[in-house]
């Protein structure tokens, strides 16, 4: 974060300075404790379990140099005689004003990215791609809520040139907030699934919940969505701005054609409405990747990138941990975590994609249960265990762990075993852990099925 005094930290959270010095310089912002270091402004959050008041006195120990505040009872004795402290109504919403004023500072591209699955991906791709040509902020790992949004917003520093930030919802309104503080130039949709049906019941609801992003971008700016998405095309009325479509099945703004996976990642030609086109090539496996990557390339294009550099960022990209994620066993099988997250669309896509990879090994689908699918679950796993019916030649066994997998086990008709458990599952794969066998782990983050990896690889 850029110094910032306490007198302006105060007017950018619209509060009233109680104590310390106006001139007093703030290096960072944080609402966790253990992340404070010193010349932090300490955030006492109320919302949740904790009372941030309650650690007051702990975050100066840490270093914070002053606090936001809304409850001046709870202001303890014994802190710093200099200690500066902000007082607001809701400490949140001045942590959230705070970042909002100070992401104004900032005249560089700041590009939002939204979607059921995918957005990670995509920021992870554009963040690399843009970073070829000078430095650039990116959402830390998965801080895209009310909390990590504005988080982000204030870890900027003056040497970055363009800001990519994810933004995660689940329920109506939340997309609102987050792009009202973000107020970006460039924005993304990447697709409308499955997730999150439990909150909102509908396909169409949630297309609209996400499309709450295209009124805060830049009247001049550019919109990028996903014409292989069905809904997309159906919210993008409410941006009166620039829209670009991007496809892997049809031509459109930009699209891609030519798709050949091998065991390295995937070689692809990129095409563009004005009849420009050019090939690429993707450390990454599956269709889906390739989708992914092309809002990247109209993104770095937009931002005056040449094609060779864009090309040559994309031959170097690598994405965050446990997304189609290659582990070399000790006892020589190839694991293959994808075990981040899961939706009926991702889970499809990444069994399709493991079905066409690496010849010669005998193909093992590992797949737990995926969350948030409400009233309709039953008949969302179902649904993913008919369509694997298409790929059940190039699978030797598919393992369903957990509760509702058991609808996609019996809507599957090849070799198959249903366990409740990750050590039932650990039991009937220790056989299997041998050079000639292939896994892939898909599932939901709550699973944690990515452990189910890591014992097969530590037990003798």
């Amino acid at each position: 974060m850029k110094p910032l005094a306490l007198e302006q930290a105060t007017i950018n959270a619209e509060g009233l300075l109680l104590a310390g010095s106006p001139h007093l310089v703030l290096s960072s912002v944080h609402f966790d404790t253990r992340q404070l270091k010193a010349g932090s402004l300490f955030v006492a959050l109320t919302g949740g379990a904790r009372d941030g008041h309650d650690f007051l006195l702990q975050a100066a120990e840490q270093g914070a140099v002053a606090a936001l505040v809304s409850n001046q009872e709870k202001i303890p004795a014994g802190l710093p005689e200099e200690f500066g402290l902000i007082l607001v109504n809701d400490t949140l919403r001045g942590f959230q004003k705070l970042a909002a004023a100070y992401r104004k500072d900032f005249a560089i591209p700041h590009i939002a990215i939204t979607g059921s699955i995918g957005k990670t991906t995509v920021k992870d791709i554009v963040a690399h791609v843009l970073e070829a040509r000078s430095p650039v902020y990116k959402t830390y790992k998965n801080l895209n809520n009310h909390l990590g949004v504005p988080l982000s917003l204030l870890q900027m520093e003056p040497q970055h040139q363009a800001a990519v930030l994810e933004l995660g919802m689940n329920h109506a309104g939340e997309i609102d907030l987050l792009a009202s503080l973000v107020k970006p130039e460039i924005s993304v949709i990447t697709y409308i699934g499955e997730s999150h049906l439990e909150f909102f019941g509908t396909r169409e609801k949630l297309a609209l919940a996400k499309a709450e992003l295209l009124p805060h971008t830049a009247p001049d700016g550019l919109v990028l969505l996903n014409k292989d998405s069905e809904y997309l095309p159906r919210v993008a009325h409410l941006y009166a701005g620039e829209i670009m479509y991007y496809s892997v099945l049809e031509p459109c703004d930009i699209w891609a054609e030519h798709i050949q996976p091998n065991d390295n990642g995937t070689q692809f030609d990129v095409c563009f409405a004005n009849g420009e086109r050019f090939s690429a090539f993707l450390p990454l496996h599956g269709k889906h990747s390739v989708l992914n990557a092309l809002p990247a390339i109209a993104i770095a294009k937009r931002l005056g990138m040449d094609t060779e550099q864009i090309v040559q960022a994309l031959s170097t990209v690598k994405l965050s941990a446990m997304r189609f994620e290659q582990v070399h066993s000790r006892h020589g099988s190839l694991y293959i975590s994808d075990a981040y997250n899961a939706s009926p669309s991702s889970m499809e896509a990444a069994a399709r994609t493991f079905a066409e990879l690496f010849p010669g090994r005998k193909k093992v689908l590992v797949l737990g249960d995926m969350y948030e699918m409400g009233e309709q679950s039953a008949h969302m796993h179902a649904g993913v265990g008919e369509a694997l019916n298409d790929i059940v030649e190039h699978i030797e066994l598919l393992v369903t762990v957990g509760e509702d997998t058991q609808h996609l086990h019996r809507a599957y008709n090849g070799n198959k075993l249903h366990v409740a458990s990750k050590p039932e599952a650990l039991a009937a794969l220790l056989p299997l852990r041998d050079a000639s066998h292939a896994f892939l782990f898909k599932a939901s983050r709550g699973m944690e099925l990515w452990t189910l990896l890591t014992d097969l690889e530590q037990h003798e």
